[in-house]
């Protein structure tokens, strides 16, 4: 999967922060995006910590996306939905497509 793929390299900048700045500085980039995507999700206090190190951020990233897939599926699963519980359903699947397209989009700039 490529939230664990996500997470390696994660751990590899964060060994090696001093000689790889510059991917540092690009991770950084990517959670201020990612939070902007997942506000209702990641609260300001835990972005705010994450930022202390690059693992924590990857960290931050990869428990917002499983607690929405966890979110997802309790909602996909419930029998009989409340029209609210609908509308929060499909923002969360949108708000996880984006989160996916992010993480693609990050993965394939780190290769070029």
């Amino acid at each position: 999967m490529e939230l664990e793929k996500f997470l390696e390299i994660a751990k590899g900048i964060d060994k090696k922060k001093k000689e790889k700045k510059e991917e540092t500085e690009k991770l950084q980039k990517f959670f201020e995006r990612f939070h902007l995507l997942n506000r209702a999700y990641l609260d300001k206090e835990t972005f705010e910590r994450a930022q202390e190190s690059v693992f924590s951020m990857a960290e931050a990233i990869a428990n917002t996306i499983r607690y929405l897939d966890e979110e997802i599926a309790r909602l996909r699963n419930k029998g009989r939905k409340q029209p609210f519980e609908n509308v929060a359903l499909g923002e969360m699947q949108k708000v996880q497509h984006r989160n996916g397209m992010l993480i693609k989009e990050y993965l394939s700039d780190l290769s070029k």
